[in-house]
Parts: structure tokens; C-alpha cells; sequence
């Protein structure tokens, strides 16, 4: 047991499930596809407050809701701020990419495994998410900064600070599921104002 790291996936599933029930019951493209991510990551989070907390009957759904927080979560908070920054998609083209990102979760992460392929996802769906955002900053300044600090702590939790080791006492683990929590509240605020 890992009380502190329950405690930080815990907050972690409370904010992403709080940014999802934001969502729920608007139709649009880009809500849907946030409000899909959060309800992944949310269980992925909840999954592994049970895990650090000692019980570990449900790892092998954990790990799978883990795996698709990276390949199909994030993705999905690309193509909602694609969708509001770059084109707006159709509803049989968001439901292909929908479709695909899932396939290819699938085939890359399971069948033929690709050990770097959820840091590439989110790599350029950050990169989607921050040029998004930059070509929207004059007429809605607002939610673009606010999409692009979510996209720079999403970046910094996964790239700087990991899950391994500690910072000044602090498991690593903890402060990137803070850093992902405030992450996707910024992500919320967001899309609420775009």
C-alpha cells in the first residue's frame, strides 16, 4: 500500500470525472471527444487509487484503462481541440477517428506491441492542442491559454517528472497525477470557452 499515491490517483479520478460530468449531455464534437478522454482516464485513476491502496484483483483492467489513457484518451483531447482550433469534423469523420485511434490502441499496444507509441500519440496531440491553441490566442485568448498550460503540465508530468523516483521527499508518481489533474481541469476550462 501506497497511501499517498491512492490519495493523488484519487484526486486525479475526482477531477477527470468531474470534468466529464461538465460535459455530459452537450452534444458537440469536441465535448464528446473530452468528455470520452475524462471518463478514461477517470477509471484508469480509480482503478489505480484501488491498486495503491493494496488490492490488486483488478490489475489487469488497470493496466488495460492505463494503456488506453495514453493511446485513446489523450488522442481524443487532440481531435476535440483540433476540431475547435484547426477543422471542424463531421460526425461520420469524428466517428472513423474514433473508431481508428481505438484500432490502432489495439494493434500497437497489444497485438504488435509499440513500447513508444502512447508518447507519440500524445506528443502530437499536445502539439495539436498548443498550435491549435496559438492560431485561436487573439480572438479567444482565454481558453487558448488555458489549453495550452494544460498541454505544458500534460507534457512536463510525462516527459520531466514520470513515475519513478522522487522529488524532495515526494514520489514522482504523485506530483504527475496532480500535474495531470490540474492538466485536464485546464482542458475543461478550455473547451468551455472556446
Amino acid at each position: 500500500m501506497i497511501l499517498t499515491t491512492f490519495v493523488s490517483d484519487l484526486i486525479l479520478s475526482l477531477v477527470t470525472f468531474y470534468c466529464a460530468l461538465q460535459l455530459k449531455g452537450k452534444s458537440t464534437i469536441p465535448n464528446r471527444a473530452a468528455m470520452y478522454a475524462f471518463i478514461i482516464i477517470g477509471i484508469s485513476a480509480g482503478l489505480g487509487s484501488i491498486h495503491f491502496l493494496g488490492i490488486f484483483e483488478f490489475d489487469s483492467i488497470y493496466r488495460f484503462f492505463v494503456n488506453a489513457s495514453g493511446a485513446v484518451a489523450v488522442p481524443l483531447i487532440g481531435v476535440a481541440f483540433y476540431h475547435l482550433t484547426f477543422r471542424k469534423l463531421t460526425e461520420n469523420f469524428f466517428l472513423i477517428k474514433l473508431l481508428s485511434i481505438t484500432i490502432v490502441f489495439i494493434v500497437f499496444v497489444y497485438l504488435y506491441p509499440v513500447p513508444l507509441y502512447a508518447t507519440i500519440v500524445g506528443g502530437v496531440s499536445m502539439l495539436i492542442i498548443i498550435l491549435g491553441s496559438m492560431t485561436k490566442l487573439k480572438q479567444n485568448r482565454k481558453p487558448s491559454l488555458f489549453a495550452i498550460l494544460g498541454a505544458i503540465l500534460f507534457i512536463t508530468a510525462g516527459l520531466v517528472v514520470g513515475t519513478t523516483g522522487e522529488r524532495a521527499g515526494i514520489l514522482n508518481v504523485d506530483i504527475f497525477h496532480i500535474m495531470l489533474a490540474l492538466a485536464n481541469y485546464c482542458f475543461l476550462i478550455a473547451l468551455r470557452k472556446f
